[in-house]
C-alpha cells in the first residue's frame, strides 16, 4: 500500500466553501465513469461511509502489497477516526458507481504539533476505477485543502514498483528517506539461537534489568519514557522533517489514549539502569486479533546515554522469547527501517531478519506547485 496511491473534525463542524468539488478528469479505461467527478468530505461518525473507504483499501492493497496481511476494519476505522499520532486529519472521497461504494479517497493528515507547514496525504484509488484520472483530481483538491490549513508541503509515501511510485513520479513528487522491510519467521531460526544472542547482550548490559508490560505504558513509568520516544528522533528521516517533541502529557494522550481504540495486543519490553532507574532502551510488539499469525514491530529506541551495551539486541530477544509463549501462533514478525540505518539493521539481521518485498519511498510536493 501507498500513501499516494497506496497513511473530520468532529460532527457538526462548519463546512468551509471546499466541503464538495467537482473537477474535471479524462475518461480512462472505464468510459462509463462521468466526465466530471465529484468530491466529498467524510463525516469520521459515518460507520458505513469508512467500511466502504477501507473496501477500497483492501482492493488496492491486494493488488500493490499481495503478500502483506490486509489492514483489519477495526484498526482501519481507527486510523481515520483518531489517526495513529492524534494529529488532526480530514477524509474526502469520490463516491462508486454502486449506491454505498467508494471509488477513490485522500486522508489528509495536519501535524499540530512540530512540522506546522506539512500535511501528510494518502490518496487510494480502488483499482478498477485506475487510470481515468481520479488520482489526480484528489492530489489537486487535497493541495487545495493543505493550503487552506496554511501547509505548504504535501508528504506521502509509496512503495517501489507499484502505481503510488508511477504516480509520485508523474505529478512530479521529488524522492525523499528509503525504508526497508524485513520480515523475521521465529519458527524456522535454529535451536539455540536466540539463547546465544541473547548470552551476548547479556555480556555487554550489566548493570541493566528488563522491565515488561502489556498495552498502555504504565503511569509509574510515563516520566521516564519520555527520553525513550524523543531518542525515535535519532534515526534518519527526511531533512525537512523535524523531529517529535515529547513530554510526558504527550504520551499520555497520544500513546497511551489512543491505543485502546486500535484492538492491538500490545506488548513492550524495556532496559532500566540500576544504579539510576533511568529506563534505557525499549521495543514494542503488536498483534492485531484479524491477523493473529503476525506481529508487527512498531518502535525500537535506546538513548544516547545509554548506548553502546547491546540494549537494542537484549530488548529484541527478550521480545521475540515473550511472544513465544505469550502468542505462539505468530509466525512472522516484520519491521521497518531507514536503508541508512546500519545499527538496527544488524540487529535485525543479527536476529534473522531478512528483506521482505520492495523498499518504499518518502515523497515530497510543494502545495504551490500544485494549485499553479
Amino acid at each position: 500500500m501507498t500513501n499516494w496511491a497506496r497513511k473530520k473534525g468532529p460532527a457538526g463542524e462548519e463546512r468551509t466553501p471546499a466541503a464538495s468539488a467537482e473537477y474535471s478528469v479524462a475518461r480512462g479505461r472505464r468510459p462509463e465513469f462521468p466526465g466530471r467527478v465529484h468530491i466529498e468530505q467524510l463525516d469520521l461518525s459515518d460507520v458505513a461511509g469508512i467500511r466502504a473507504c477501507h473496501v477500497a483499501f483492501v482492493a488496492a492493497q491486494r493488488v500493490d502489497e499481495p503478500e502483506e496481511p490486509l489492514m483489519g476494519e477495526r484498526i482501519f476505522g481507527a486510523w481515520f477516526t483518531i489517526g495513529f499520532d492524534g494529529e488532526p486529519r480530514e477524509v474526502w472521497l469520490v463516491p462508486g458507481r454502486e449506491q454505498g461504494t467508494v471509488a477513490g479517497w485522500y486522508r489528509l493528515e495536519l501535524p499540530d504539533l512540530e512540522n506546522l507547514d506539512r500535511a501528510n496525504l494518502q490518496i487510494t484509488v480502488h483499482p478498477d476505477e485506475r487510470g481515468g484520472g481520479l488520482g489526480r483530481a484528489l492530489l489537486r483538491h487535497a493541495a487545495g485543502r493543505a493550503a487552506a490549513h496554511g501547509r505548504t508541503v504535501l508528504g506521502g509515501g509509496a512503495r517501489n514498483g507499484t502505481a503510488g511510485e508511477v504516480f509520485a513520479r508523474q505529478v512530479g513528487a521529488k524522492p525523499g528517506l528509503v525504508d526497508i522491510e524485513r520480515l523475521l519467521e521465529p519458527g524456522k531460526l535454529e535451536d539455540g539461537r536466540l539463547a546465544t544472542l541473547r548470552e551476548e547482550a547479556e555480556r555487554h548490559a550489566a548493570g541493566y534489568e528488563l522491565v515488561t508490560w502489556t498495552g498502555p505504558v504504565p503511569e509509574e513509568l510515563i516520566e521516564q519514557m519520555v527520553a525513550l520516544y524523543a531518542a525515535l528522533g535519532d534515526a534518519p528521516r527526511d531533512p525537512d522533517v523535524e523531529r517529535g517533541k515529547w513530554d510526558a502529557q504527550r504520551v499520555r494522550e497520544r500513546v497511551n489514549g489512543l491505543r485502546a481504540h486500535y484492538g492491538l495486543r500490545d506488548y513492550a519490553v524495556a532496559a532500566r539502569h540500576v544504579a539510576t532507574g533511568e529506563m534505557a532502551a525499549l521495543t514494542e510488539v503488536s498483534v492485531e486479533p484479524p491477523n493473529p499469525d503476525w506481529g508487527f514491530q512498531r518502535i525500537t529506541a535506546v538513548t544516547a546515554a545509554h548506548r553502546g551495551h547491546r540494549l537494542g539486541l537484549l530488548v529484541k530477544v527478550a521480545m521475540l522469547e515473550w511472544l513465544a509463549t505469550a502468542e505462539p501462533q505468530v509466525e512472522r514478525v516484520v519491521t521497518w527501517n531507514a536503508q541508512d540505518n546500519r545499527h538496527i539493521i544488524g540487529v535485525n539481521e543479527a536476529l534473522g531478519y531478512a528483506v521482505f518485498g520492495a523498499p518504499a519511498t518518502s515523497w515530497r510536493l510543494d502545495v504551490a506547485d500544485l494549485e499553479a
